[in-house]
């Protein structure tokens, strides 16, 4: 470490080799007077016995003892009036406008470079005109002692200066981007956000003030507008960030204060008198002691909840009180020794720790959440496998006795010869078919199609059954037993209505009847004639209302005659492209099986749906009867 000091110590001693402090020997001439009297640099005019508005100039004889090598400067850092300077009676500078346009570019470094060819040994002589219109000014040479030295040790100088402001400014930036990222990628909390906004509308407000930023010719009342805008915003942003760590609804006072804030900010991006902006300072120097005792109660609030409560806590005094001193610093010498950016430096590293902490806090919860789910999902899996097991091994029940219900109907009575197909389109299914043989050798059959699937609809089936069984002994016609079975089905039937086709078949005097309702049309076909048609007839559907009129249609019988009953399960079979089955590919599979006999046409027809279908969206049944 001892070689690092001595490094220090040598460059520091060597800059004050090349540079003079021109701290006494000034004086000062208002306007309009022929008197000058001594004055002090590095103290405001108006506290110097003073009044504003003035003009006037200061003067100081500079002695050179030896003629330089290199040209010379001087530098005078800010001053809150307009300039200009001469060297032995020669311009080498000015600083904004006197009047009649005046315009005090007070926040613009004054430094100025010497021509060496302005320079003469012995006595020289530094004159700067200076003038102040604002009651808020206090006008003068008085942010600091100026320097006259050697250009580059001047220069050097205020690099110093610029690369301690420029790390700062670097740090806040820093934490703009870290917080600004950890947002847009993660939009958990909004706490880091606020952090972000807190952190670059410091840089806005820092930024003017920087000596190298005056050298890129911007034009000075945008950069004036920036630093109190950015300014006044900040804090609000700071207040915001507390709130949304802690999850803190705002206060009603809170919220007046931003919406203030915010007025005055966007108020200063407009021209006004550099007073009035001064003015509107003033207030928000009020607002901000208002917003002191809120950030104050709402930490205390939670200090002893969290350890992020603590962290800014901390943050939070460090800021306040460096704040206060360099606002009451600033009020009584208008020389602002930049505490609160190390302040506010403080606070946001304090808040990125708390933001830290807060995150892994909710990790640690989250992963003990993610245990705990893990061994509730488990749980339920095991449980939810074990009621899948039973709900299967009932379903397989359940089928086993539908399949009871339903037998295949595969015989020959007669000259009628019958085949059927059944495909549930779960284990267990809502369409019923059924047939009953009559004393006098005849023959009924029923097919329903339950609406649905599944268990509500079996068991809607299973009443089916228990109702055929009572109605077909006695009742022949098809409308008869359609309205019959109508009656005794409305008191079960809500929403799962049902469509039925009931046919007689009547082998001694070679006619049918048959009756519809809601249900698609059978087909009938002739094996010796080829002809393909469906039969006629709708009706209404079962289970819709009490009062309903139905038809018994009337067909002869002849040898070859076929007719194929059938549930709309198969025309709505859809494939992978949503396409359905329709009844297109069914009459072509009809007119292509003439020549099968009942069985193996079902079969046929089984195995084209099968293959078309990427799944059946409802139950298929239907059956084949041929007449010889």
């Amino acid at each position: 470490m001892k070689p690092v000091f001595l490094l220090v110590f040598l460059l520091t001693a060597s800059l004050n080799a090349e540079v003079l402090p021109l701290e006494s020997g000034w004086t000062f001439q208002l306007e309009g007077d022929n008197n000058s009297k001594p004055v002090l640099v590095g103290v405001p005019l108006v506290g110097q016995g003073y009044k504003v508005p003035l003009r006037g100039r200061y003067r100081l004889e500079i002695s050179i003892p030896t003629f330089p090598e290199s040209s010379r400067a001087i530098y005078m850092d800010r001053i809150h009036s307009v300039d200009q300077t001469f060297w032995n009676g020669k311009a080498i500078g000015s600083t904004g406008s006197f009047s009649p346009e005046y315009y005090p570019y007070w926040h613009k470094v004054r430094y100025y470079e010497i021509p060496i060819s302005f320079l003469k040994e012995g006595k020289n002589e530094l004159v700067v005109e200076i003038e102040c219109r604002e009651t808020q000014f206090r006008c003068g040479i008085f942010r600091s002692v100026p320097l006259f030295g050697a250009q580059d040790q001047i220069k050097d100088k205020m690099v110093f200066e610029d690369v301690n402001q420029i790390l700062i400014l670097a740090l806040f930036f820093g934490i703009f981007l870290q917080q600004a990222i950890g947002y847009a990628l993660n939009r958990s909390s909004k706490s880091g956000l606020y952090l972000a906004g807190t952190a670059v509308f410091f840089v806005g407000w820092r930024l003017p003030v920087l000596n190298k930023i005056h050298f890129l010719m911007i034009e000075p009342e945008v950069l004036v507008r920036l630093l109190f805008f950015c300014q006044f915003i900040f804090p609000v942003f700071i207040m915001l960030f507390v709130h949304s760590l802690f999850d803190r609804r705002i206060t009603k006072l809170a919220v007046i204060t931003f919406f203030l804030d915010t007025v005055l900010a966007f108020l200063q991006l407009f021209s006004m008198d550099p007073d009035h902006r001064f003015y509107l300072v003033y207030i928000w120097y009020i607002l901000l002691g208002i917003k002191v005792p809120i950030l104050i109660q709402l930490l205390f609030r939670n200090y002893k909840k969290t350890v992020e409560a603590i962290v800014v806590s901390l943050g939070a005094l460090v800021a306040t009180f460096l704040g206060i001193a360099d606002v009451i610093t600033d009020l009584i010498t208008g020389k602002n020794a930049y505490l609160t950016q190390y302040g506010i430096l403080t606070f946001l590293f304090t808040g990125v720790l708390a933001i830290a902490l807060q995150s892994a806090r909710t990790r640690r919860e989250l992963r003990n959440l993610n245990e705990s789910l893990e061994m509730i999902v488990t749980l339920r899996t095991q449980e939810l496998h074990k009621q899948y097991k039973l709900l299967h091994d009932d379903l397989v029940m359940a089928a086993g006795l539908q399949s009871k219900l339903i037998p295949p109907m595969e015989f020959k009575h007669n000259t009628l010869s019958v085949a059927s197909v059944f495909m549930p389109m779960e284990k267990i299914g809502g369409d019923y078919f059924d047939y009953f043989v009559h004393n006098d050798g005849s023959i009924s059959f029923l097919l329903c199609d339950v609406l649905g699937h599944g268990i509500a609809a079996a068991l809607i089936a299973s009443m089916l059954k228990v109702n055929f069984l009572e109605i077909a002994p006695k009742e022949k016609d098809p409308a008869l037993f359609l309205s019959e079975l109508n009656l005794k089905m409305l008191p079960v039937v809500e929403k799962n209505y049902i469509t039925a086709v009931v046919s007689h078949f009547d082998l001694e005097n070679s006619i049918l009847k048959y009756s519809v309702m809601g249900h698609p049309s059978p087909y009938s076909m002739n094996l010796n004639s080829n002809d393909l048609t469906p039969l006629g007839g709708r009706g209404p559907i079962m289970g819709w209302k009490k009062d309903i009129s139905l038809e018994t249609f009337t067909k002869e019988l002849k040898s070859g005659d076929r007719f194929f009953f059938y549930t709309d399960g198969i025309t709505e079979s859809q494939n992978k492209s949503r396409e359905m089955y329709g009844e297109l590919r069914l009459r072509h599979q009809l007119a292509e099986g003439l020549n099968l006999s009942p069985k193996d046409l079902n079969e046929k027809i089984q195995k084209d749906i099968r293959n078309f279908a990427f799944r059946l969206s409802d139950d298929v049944t239907y059956f084949t009867i041929d007449i010889k």
